[in-house]
């Protein structure tokens, strides 16, 4: 929900009210720092392998990998005994039916039977042209004999199926697969009664389940399906599913609605009408996990604005919830798409999305990504912890690892004038017809203080430093209108309540938010220099976004020599 701003107040006020929010009202994280989490923990690893895999954790200790894709019609599988960083040979499992068509395995899970359950898609080895005459038809297969030998494939459904990104047992032993299926909706043909006034996609979703360990699959009756914005659109696709504490599922489903849609059940057949969550995304599907722990792992790519599934899938991100989805704390970039320092490519889903993960016998999550028409493949790991931290700092001496700059120009690491051998960021507006823009992500808190280490130039030509939510491309033009909190400097250091910045030497410069509050305070060198009203609701911040606003090409850009964000005041009252 967005706030509408009230009037402007003179100058003279605004600086008296500034005064007083910063001597009369405690900001948010001026206590003693909460002793970080981050030193047993450790960040994200990538590793690049040759082929696209799902994995399953057996119970003798081996992680099983399965070749996404069979070679000559064999299904292979990989093992490790050091949670995935190294594999065996391939071996094979099973051949699948010969002279249907192609396969490739999708997902797969130990059953309670303590056997390796595959989710198959099975399709012409040349597929029509017209979409509506395609398939993807679902199948299972499960191992027997403790998974030393195999059942001939089991038809779950037949159709045009999507990504089939999820599977789960239930307590009682029902098995649940989750899939959207195209539909000849169309917007000259809508539908009837309240369909008639909206348009609901060309697809909808919908659960295959098994109360026999895979034997005979049974799909539910329902149609789940929800509005989109605009004509063409696919609507709900590719469900993911979770059984919560409490007994009932709960299922994501992707939409074009920049927020992931959500039902429930109760048994896994009959779900509720699917309602909008307060989840950010891009079109782009989730993935969620139950940790050792019990926690709940989220990964999706929490990204708006962008041609590309309206939002990209530069970055995955990852969180936790210790309450069943219902709050989440992280929301850290796990993966990053190095092909983005390029433009996109023509064709096919590139960026790092569509994760399968699964985890390994010491509580690490893993899960293969593919990054798209020339990228590869690669195996994820996340250690759960690491999104636990509070704590994020960077002063380039890693170059700009951490930092999104892609599509811009005139944003670089040079020479920190004061510092010999140590680095800074410039941002600058190099060229008129290139933003010039950093993007930079830290642990998600309601609570927290933003530092940073800041020289304007001289002749310094205007900036805007904004902390939001959610990432978008570092040339987003919209994101002034999302952001969470935006603080100008307009030229020569000016601000807009009649303070200034002065160029030409280093500053001290934080931002204390508080989202309860929705306000945040700018701080630089211990004075107040802005009061900041939060523009709408949100689950907490996670960005700095740095961008010149100058209005035409110039050298006098900033200069940032380090960054640090806390946001241990989100939760030194957890348990």
């Amino acid at each position: 929900m967005t706030r509408t701003p009230g009037r402007v107040p003179p100058i003279l006020f605004t600086v008296l009210i500034s005064l007083l929010l910063f001597f009369c009202v405690p900001l948010p994280g001026t206590g003693p720092r909460a002793a970080d989490m981050s030193t047993k923990t450790k960040p994200p690893v990538m590793t690049k392998i040759d082929q696209y895999m799902v994995f399953v954790q057996l119970a003798d200790g081996r992680l099983m990998g399965i070749l996404g894709s069979p070679i000559n019609g064999f299904a292979i599988a990989r093992y490790s005994t050091d949670g995935g960083y190294t594999w065996s040979n391939d071996r094979s499992l099973f051949r699948f039916p010969v002279g249907q068509g192609v396969w490739t395995i999708e997902n797969a899970f130990l059953g309670q039977d303590g056997e390796v359950h595959l989710v198959c898609h099975n399709f012409p080895a040349k597929q029509p042209a017209s979409l509506y005459q395609m398939r993807y038809d679902i199948w299972s297969v499960r191992s027997t004999d403790d998974v030393r030998k195999w059942q001939a494939p089991k038809l779950v459904w037949k159709g045009y199926s999507g990504s089939l990104l999820s599977v789960t047992q239930l307590r009682d032993g029902r098995i649940l697969i989750p899939f959207c299926y195209l539909t000849p909706r169309t917007w000259a043909h809508r539908g009837t009664g309240s369909d008639a006034f909206t348009y609901m996609g060309r697809f909808s979703s919908t659960v295959a389940y098994s109360d026999d360990d895979g034997q005979k699959w049974h799909v539910s009756p329902q149609e789940l399906k929800e509005q989109t914005p605009y004509i063409g659109a696919d609507g709900g696709i590719e469900p993911i599913v979770i059984q919560l504490e409490d007994g009932r599922v709960w299922m994501l489903i992707r939409t074009q609605d920049d927020y992931f849609f959500e039902s429930f059940s109760k048994d896994g057949s009959v779900w509720s009408p699917p309602q909008p969550t307060r989840i950010i995304s891009s079109d782009s599907p989730a993935a969620l996990l139950r940790l050792k722990d019990g926690r709940i792992l989220m990964l999706w790519n929490n990204t708006q604005r962008f041609s590309y599934a309206n939002g990209g899938r530069a970055v995955l991100h990852a969180a936790v919830s210790s309450d069943d989805g219902k709050t989440w704390r992280g929301y850290r970039e796990v993966a990053r798409d190095s092909l983005v320092v390029n433009p996109p490519p023509p064709n096919g889903d590139y960026g790092v999305s569509y994760s399968v993960p699964a985890l390994t016998k010491e509580g690490e999550v893993i899960t293969s990504l593919s990054t798209g028409p020339g990228g590869g493949e690669y195996i994820l790991h996340i250690d759960p912890d690491w999104l636990d931290e509070t704590h994020q700092h960077d002063n380039f001496s890693s170059g700009l690892a951490q930092w999104s700059t892609f599509g811009t120009k005139g944003v670089v690491l040079v020479p920190d004038p004061d510092k010999p051998g140590s680095a800074c960021l410039e941002v600058r507006k190099a060229s008129p017809d290139w933003a010039a823009a950093a993007v930079w992500n830290f642990p998600m808190g309601r609570k927290g203080t933003l530092r940073l280490r800041v020289l304007l130039k001289p002749e310094f030509a205007g900036a805007r430093i904004s902390i939001t939510d959610h990432f978008s491309v570092p040339f987003d033009p919209l994101d002034v209108n999302y952001n969470l909190y935006n603080f100008w400097i307009g030229p020569g250091g000016k601000l807009k309540n009649g303070q200034e910045i002065k160029p030409g030497r280093w500053h001290n410069l934080e931002i204390k938010w508080d989202c309860d509050r929705g306000q945040a305070w700018v701080i630089c060198d211990n004075r107040l220099v802005g009061a900041l009203r939060q523009t709408r609701m949100t689950a907490g911040v996670s960005y700095l976004r740095i961008v010149s606003t100058a209005q035409s090409a110039s050298d006098a850009g900033l200069l940032i020599g380090s960054v640090d964000a806390d946001v241990s005041a989100s939760w030194n009252n957890e348990k």
